[in-house]
């Protein structure tokens, strides 16, 4: 698994109660060995607030079934063992929409 691969996942808390699809967003460098992952779930509610959500378009490439956003306000640590199967990735716009967010979200 590595930076920017869509997993299936299973959260836990107020926002995680089902499986569903989420963004690795963690460096690679700490994906081999670290017993969590740190993910932006991914959600098909549509809010259309990109200051913090970002688009990702349903297609072979990201592995959705519905236009979706990653969430980048719920932003988690995952162990591993509630990590499933790979989906797909996130382009690099994608993954360059979430950085974006990620530094406005978390004031860096």
């Amino acid at each position: 698994m590595k930076r920017g691969d869509i997993v299936s996942m299973i959260g836990r808390g107020d926002f995680s109660s089902k499986p569903r699809p989420g963004l690795i967003v963690q460096a690679n460098a700490f994906n081999d060995f670290h017993p969590a992952l740190t993910i932006c779930p991914i959600t098909s509610h549509i809010t259309g607030d990109a200051f913090y959500r970002v688009a990702i378009a349903a297609e072979a490439e990201s592995g959705l079934n519905r236009d979706s956003e990653v969430e980048v306000d719920r932003l988690q640590a995952i162990w591993r063992e509630r990590i499933g199967q790979r989906i797909g990735a996130a382009s690099n716009e994608v993954m360059f929409a979430v950085d974006q967010a990620l530094r406005r979200w978390l004031a860096l």
